[in-house]
């Protein structure tokens, strides 16, 4: 190649150069997710093995509690009226001859009464929208079922993602104000991306989810954390499906892919009852 040829071919190169940096900068947006999770990525930390026995997380004196009185969360315990029971009218000696205390008679005493035990009306509600303020996150909340994977022999199913901006409430799952895991899921690259920034939320912040019942339930986040999933074999997969089973305390379990463009990771957002 002459000198000539070579600085034309310069020219062409470093124009292309020039030419793909103006476009990455004209279309930061865009490429932000890649970047941003690229470093955000090695500071998640990798979720530690779910306690089934338990409902919670295995992690030392960190792990979430299950439910009981002083952990709650919105639950209260309604005081029963007291038993009450009729006790016999003592009566006074009559004027007679009849030495004190009277005759017993035959007279049957009034029966105790008792005031039974009232059954416990559901007071749980389905969640309908959500907001995340540290992400600017407003959304509605749809209910999602099960479905069976394509192309899959064995049966194994797995929750369907709403298909537009919003976020799936995985049915069966529990409702808001009652002990259990709530759990929504959402995608975080296609289909409406509700969840594209979920990896930016910190511990400490907080979830406002509004209720069928147009209540606003508070949580804090407890946990945030990252399971390979891509490529695992089943039994990690399985093990990875724990953390959207039922738990005996009440939580909120946010639930999408990691990183953006990418299903290697799942990313796995806990929160707990203000």
């Amino acid at each position: 190649m002459t000198l000539r040829g070579w600085k034309i071919a310069n020219i062409f190169i470093w124009s292309g150069i020039g030419l793909l940096l103006l476009g990455m900068g004209l279309n930061y947006s865009l490429f932000r997710p890649y970047f941003d999770t690229l470093f955000k990525t090695q500071q998640l930390a990798a979720a530690p093995p779910f306690d089934e026995t338990l409902g919670q997380v295995n992690a030392g004196q960190d792990a979430l509690k299950p439910f009981d009185k002083h952990d709650a969360g919105t639950s209260t315990v309604t005081n029963l009226p007291p038993t009450v029971t009729a006790s016999p009218t003592s009566c006074p000696p009559t004027a007679t001859s009849t030495p004190w205390p009277p005759t017993a008679t035959s007279t049957p005493l009034p029966p105790t009464a008792t005031v039974p035990t009232p059954i416990p009306t559901p007071t749980g509600t389905s969640p309908q929208y959500i907001r995340i303020p540290t992400i600017g996150l407003a959304a509605t909340i749809v209910p999602v079922p099960e479905e069976k994977l394509a192309d899959n022999d064995t049966g194994q199913l797995t929750w369907a993602v709403p298909d537009w901006e919003a976020v799936g409430w995985h049915s069966g799952s529990a409702l808001l104000g009652e002990p259990g895991n709530t759990v929504l899921n959402g995608h975080n690259t296609t289909r409406g991306e509700i969840f594209r920034d979920l990896y930016q939320v910190e511990e400490g912040a907080r979830i406002l989810l509004t209720g069928a019942d147009q209540k606003i339930y508070f949580y804090r986040v407890a946990h945030v954390y990252i399971l390979e999933e891509r490529g695992q074999p089943l039994e990690v997969r399985r093990q990875n499906a724990q953390y959207i089973q039922a738990t005996t305390d009440e939580r909120v379990t946010l639930v999408t892919c990691h990183p953006y463009a990418s299903t290697r990771y799942r990313l796995i957002v806990i929160a707990k009852p203000i």
